[in-house]
């Protein structure tokens, strides 16, 4: 735990989280991280040997469902480019296409964040500008100046795991953030290795008190303008890490506010910060698939080898112990007769029962189908909402992955909101974002294209809306051009005016008939 006095202490909040956030993340990370983990999500057995828990862990096996269950629930808005609307503003649209000063565009950045909140319930979009160089003579930089120096907003996508602490209070009934600390890892070199250096960033704002009559209350009535602090983790001269934090950069906020925007997929708990993951069951079910799937690896292992008994076999005896007996083709066992009576004794090998095998196996089978079906309830239409009114109203969330794709977008548009003040032009110039939600929401609906097609043969659909729905599901690529596809079909159909040539139907004529 977090020493308390020093920026990088956690909140509350972030503790609380912390295990299940870590859970996910190992998850992620694939069969080393899970192996490495250990005991944590694969517990040791009674009585079992350090030795023996090792081999099991180092050979643990492990299927990766939950990573292609979140891949497959993130993919869904990102079929189609998450786009600003035609009447945004030159200056944004240039911001759109490097939207994080690092190359990214915002469709690539907002699947970033939309993949970290399906994840982790919550990612953060925080809205910081370019750091400006004071003019020598101490005169407010002009437009040039700006320019020439690359000044703009740029974004940074915060990863759940990285928002150390972050509170809100509410101001003319309005939610705001008034501190926030955020983790940024600095990678330096250092001769020809390299050092990571810790650094925390911190935003505040100091509560303003209601007074009355010269006596300050302890009633908040509003915040003061924002202030940041950057705090350094120093290194000695070996790039070793000291455990001392050095405020290294501080000073206002330019806008006045904590340019923060959380995307959120989890149910809030309360007004903290505290979320249920909203893929938890199907997480946990991975752990339980995680160690029967090992467990049956580990009993297959055993199987496959069978012990050798020796019934009625005096072992021989050396250094107070019986020598192992060779077990193999190569290998001959003799068994001597006990005296005169001719009796003598019996090797056999002693195989377990196929029955646990048969056991493990159906519980692993069993526990993928829980996680996919777990997997598929996001894009599940509620209840009471039919395919084609939810194609109909695209603006209301008919499943939970539509619900999460229309708070990406309005997560969005708040931070370009941040933007537009750190351009210092009215709010109102902020563009509305486009995020695709006109995807399928029956994702077990197998029997959906078939049921289209047949409403097509009886001519209760239109070509047009075939295509659509075939779009939406899926079956056609997001880049479909149905006016394209028209026109490919009238080239290959036949020429109506055209003379018909008949020569292939005919039968050919007979060789000897026409000789004769």
């Amino acid at each position: 735990m977090a020493i308390r006095t020093t920026p990088e202490t956690p909140s509350s909040d972030y503790e609380a989280m912390l295990p299940a956030w870590t859970k996910v993340e190992t998850i992620l990370d694939g069969q080393a991280a899970m192996q490495a983990a250990g005991t944590t999500y694969l517990p040791q057995f009674p009585n079992e040997t350090d030795a023996d828990y090792e081999y099991r862990r180092q050979n643990a096996k492990f299927t990766n469902i939950y990573a292609d269950i979140v891949e497959n629930l993130s993919s869904k808005p990102f079929s189609e480019e998450v786009t600003l609307d035609e009447g945004a503003g030159d200056r944004f649209k240039q911001l759109a296409e490097d939207i994080d000063g690092r190359g990214n565009n915002l469709h690539v950045f907002a699947s970033e964040v939309f993949f970290g909140g399906v994840n982790c319930a919550v990612d953060w979009i925080f809205v910081d500008f370019t750091k400006a160089r004071p003019r020598p003579d101490g005169q407010p930089l002009s437009l040039a100046d700006e320019k020439s120096q690359g000044l703009r907003p740029y974004w940074v996508r915060v990863p759940a795991k990285r928002m150390l602490a972050a509170y809100t209070d509410t101001v003319r009934g309005k939610e705001i953030f008034v501190h926030a600390r955020m983790l940024e890892t600095v990678t330096r070199r250092d001769g020809w290795g390299e050092v990571a250096v810790n650094r925390i960033r911190v935003l505040n704002r100091e509560p303003i008190f209601e007074t009355v009559g010269g006596t300050v209350t302890d009633r908040v009535v509003d915040y003061a303008p924002a202030t940041f602090e950057v705090w350094e983790k120093k290194t000695r001269g070996n790039g070793r890490l000291t455990s001392s934090w050095s405020m290294v950069e501080s000073g206002a906020v330019t806008i006045g506010e904590i340019a923060l925007v959380p995307f959120v997929t989890g149910r809030r708990k309360g007004a903290g910060w505290q979320f249920s993951l909203p893929l938890q069951g199907v997480a946990d079910l991975q752990v339980e698939h995680f160690q029967a799937e090992t467990a049956l690896k580990h009993i297959k292992e055993l199987t496959a080898f069978p012990m050798l008994a020796g019934n009625g076999v005096q072992p021989q005896m050396q250094d107070n112990g019986p020598v192992a007996v060779p077990v193999g083709p190569q290998a001959v066992l003799y068994a001597p007769p006990f005296g005169d009576s001719g009796q003598h004794g019996e090797w056999t090998f002693i195989e377990p029962s196929a029955e646990s095998l048969k056991f493990l196996a159906e519980e692993v089978a069993a526990i993928e189908t829980q996680m996919r079906e777990l997997g598929r309830q996001p894009l599940t239409a509620t209840a009471g909402i039919t395919v084609v009114t939810a194609a109909l109203a695209s603006q209301k969330a008919s499943s939970a992955v539509q619900a999460w794709a229309l708070a990406l977008k309005d997560a969005l548009e708040q931070a370009f909101m941040f933007t537009a003040k750190w351009l210092n032009v009215q709010a109102t110039e902020a563009p509305q974002v486009k995020v695709f939600t006109d995807f399928a929401m029956e994702a077990n609906d197998e029997k959906g294209p078939t049921s289209l097609m047949e409403a097509r043969r009886n001519g209760d659909l239109s070509r047009r809306t075939l295509w659509a729905e075939y779009q939406r599901r899926g079956i056609l690529s997001g880049d479909f051009d149905a006016d394209a596809e028209e026109q490919a079909l009238e080239e290959e159909a036949p020429d109506p005016d055209a003379a018909l040539d008949l020569t292939g139907a005919l039968t050919p004529p007979d060789p000897e008939a026409l000789a004769a």
